[in-house]
């Protein structure tokens, strides 16, 4: 369970079993004439992430979705599950009444007393409102001061409007006011499926798992990609990768895994190739076949982990010298990222205990003692001569496994 999961099971359940949930998307409000396209696949991937869980209905409202749950529906796992759907910004469990302030008063009132019940007194309070209707008759201060002087009447409560320990939230929307205690975080960015397909290098170290979430939260759809040397190597490392992928894939979303046998072309390397350029051949051999199936598979790019210098593979030349054999742009989401940033993510994500589980990696397998760390694209095309690369390429293609993963509901 993730950081941000354990934060939301304290906080989402303050009030109670309501039935609906405001959802607020992140950057599809400024998609202009695209904007519908964005808002129907954020919907279908909603609906995905929580169709198991029982009946709800969901329904756009002024640049948000309101979504109502039926009587068995569990308000946690909803929470749990749209805090992992890329698009979402913010979402808020809310109570729902009409747009009067009598009848705000009325609903305040019952999320105070609960409150009030349980001893929780806060140090101060805010009413935070938002008014989608411009039409109402009054404007989100007149809300806050007559709604707040209702508050203070009831509980006694300090008033600050900076940084309030409690904020009372109140949305405004058409005729309708729904009241929150919590504006809980989504993953932001995009709707997956809204800008295409990527094929992602997944190895099972910590790297890039995070790589290929945040190409998620861009609204790529994914293929995975995995290279292995078993039999040489264990099992090990293909089960973490499925681990990994069922984690960084959203609730409701599955996606094709490759498992490619990449033994057989690490020995003939080995065994005919430069050793201080091993790595960097492997590199290349991986980026032709992984062309080859996101050509298969109607994909338009690469994604990979790689960082600026974090390894001898990763310098500037080396990794031009891997890109130029691909004809499909090769993207790096954590190329400027610090190590302990990408660790810090892959916490959040949930993704870290599992990459840290001891494996074989497949670039690993036979290290050469000094790895180079600068290379040309004409030396490792002398080194590759004696390799028949097209056959390589379409052998490993041809051996590798697929697999249908989906997204982790838990």
């Amino acid at each position: 369970m993730s950081l941000s999961e354990k934060k939301l099971i304290q906080t989402s359940p303050r009030l109670g079993e309501t039935r609906h949930l405001l959802v607020n998307y992140d950057e599809i409000a400024l998609k202009g004439g695209n904007r519908r396209y964005f808002e129907n696949r954020l919907r279908k991937n909603i609906r995905a992430a929580i169709k198991d869980l029982g009946g709800s209905h969901i329904q756009p409202r002024f640049g948000r979705f309101l979504l109502r749950l039926a009587g068995e529906t569990s308000l946690d796992k909803v929470c749990q599950r749209l805090s992992r759907v890329p698009g979402i910004a913010v979402y808020s469990p809310c109570l729902s009444t009409s747009a009067d302030l009598d009848s705000v008063k009325t609903a305040m009132d019952s999320i105070l007393e609960p409150l009030l019940e349980k001893g929780e007194e806060p140090e101060h309070f805010a009413i935070v409102s938002r008014r989608a209707n411009k039409e109402l008759p009054f404007t989100s201060t007149e809300a806050n001061e007559i709604i707040g002087a209702h508050v203070q009447r009831k509980t006694g409560w300090k008033v600050r409007l900076k940084n309030p320990q409690l904020p009372l939230y109140l949305f405004f929307v058409n005729n309708d006011c729904f009241l929150a205690l919590d504006r809980l975080p989504g993953p932001g960015g995009l709707p997956t499926g809204t800008t295409g397909r990527v094929v992602c290098l997944l190895s099972g170290g910590i790297d890039s798992p995070v790589s290929s979430a945040r190409i998620l939260k861009r609204g790529a759809e994914v293929i995975f990609i995995h290279f292995h040397s078993h039999p040489h190597t264990s099992l090990a490392s293909q089960d973490k990768v499925r681990e990994l992928a069922e984690r960084i894939l959203p609730p409701g979303c599955s996606a094709r895994l490759y498992m490619v046998p990449f033994a057989a072309t690490q020995n003939r390397i080995i065994t005919e190739c430069p050793s201080r350029l091993r790595v960097i051949l492997y590199r290349r051999y991986m980026v032709r076949a992984a062309e080859a199936i996101a050509r298969k598979e109607d994909a338009h790019a690469l994604v990979t982990g790689d960082s600026l210098g974090q390894v001898a593979s990763q310098t500037l030349e080396n990794l031009r010298t891997i890109d130029s054999v691909s004809s499909l742009p090769i993207l790096r989401p954590l190329v400027g990222m610090h190590k302990a940033e990408i660790i810090n993510d892959a916490k959040l994500l949930g993704s870290f205990a599992t990459s840290i589980e001891p494996h074989d990696d497949c670039c690993s397998y036979l290290m050469p003692p000094r790895p180079a760390t600068r290379s040309t694209p004409r030396q490792l095309e002398a080194a590759e001569e004696s390799l028949d690369t097209e056959g390589e390429v379409r052998k490993l293609v041809e051996a590798s496994d697929v697999e249908i993963l989906r997204g982790r509901l838990d």
